[in-house]
């Protein structure tokens, strides 16, 4: 088919639209005329099928609106042969007769989701504002209170907490912490006392046992000692009930343990003194 031939196909299509139907009917016509397929304009440019079947139907409110649906109209009749400034006058009277107005189909549709009719007043604003910091409140409030009762102490405190032996604002040193020691007795003074007659052997500090036999004290005897730091007593452990001893003024207490030998021995320092003490 020439030029020639094909300008007189569009023209009696234009000429048999004009008089038969509306646009969206003819532009059905003339694409099932020549065999084409909304697939295939879908594809060509790019419109979905839906956009195109709300072409055929006249159904423009679900087109995107304004300078789109020229656009997607012209795009439609150009793929199929049809008279495109046609196809767009025609639907710009349809739009009249409508009632559309023409500036509006010249700019996109408004998107619904974003538009409102409403508006917030400047009080609700307020309300909707005092709301959040209370709330921001409420969890910093909540998370102080958290890590208070952890037991840790916040950093400030660590940072400013005075040492030991360090100097406070009047210039006086701050008074150590007191520390948790065993009392040492300057001296020792010893007192053995017979309640009836009684064997045993005293080494002072560290003398050597050079009285392999010991002594015997008769009943009320006693015997005094003033070691420099230790006293070690030597006696039958059945016999221990049958000794007084007094350590620094104070009756001791005198150990019999029966895990021992027949010989219990007693060492008596300026350290553990107390340990024997009622």
């Amino acid at each position: 088919m020439n030029s020639k031939t094909s300008d007189q196909t569009l023209e009696s299509d234009t000429r048999a639209g004009e008089a038969d139907g509306s646009l969206g009917e003819q532009l059905r016509r003339a694409r099932e005329s020549r065999g084409v397929s909304l697939r295939h304009i879908s594809e060509q440019t790019r419109i979905t099928v839906r956009h195109l079947e709300a072409i055929e139907t006249s159904d423009y409110k679900h087109l995107p609106g304004g300078i789109f649906n020229r656009s997607f109209i012209k795009a439609y009749a150009k793929q199929i042969n049809f008279d495109e400034k046609y196809a767009l006058d025609l639907y710009a009277r349809e739009a009249r007769e409508r009632g559309d107005d023409e500036e509006v189909l010249t700019s996109p549709r408004r998107s619904h989701i974003y538009m409102s009719d409403t508006s917030r007043s400047p009080a609700m604003t307020a309300v909707l504002s005092a709301v959040i910091l209370g709330i921001l409140v409420l969890v910093v409030y909540a998370g102080l209170h958290w890590y208070r009762r952890t037991g840790e102490p916040p950093p400030e405190a660590s940072a400013t907490a005075p040492q030991p032996g360090a100097a406070n604002p009047a210039g006086q040193p701050l008074a150590q912490p007191a520390q948790d020691a065993a009392p040492v007795a300057d001296k020792l003074n010893i007192t053995v006392k017979a309640k009836d007659e009684v064997w045993f052997k005293a080494l002072v500090d560290d003398e050597k046992d050079k009285d392999k036999q010991g002594m015997i004290l008769a009943a009320d005897e006693t015997r005094e000692f003033s070691p420099g730091e230790k006293l070690t007593l030597k006696y039958a452990r059945s016999k221990a009930g049958s000794m007084e001893v007094t350590i620094n003024g104070s009756v001791a207490k005198v150990p019999s343990d029966t895990t021992t030998n027949v010989v219990q021995e007693w060492v008596i320092t300026r350290e553990n003194y107390k340990q024997f003490l009622p």
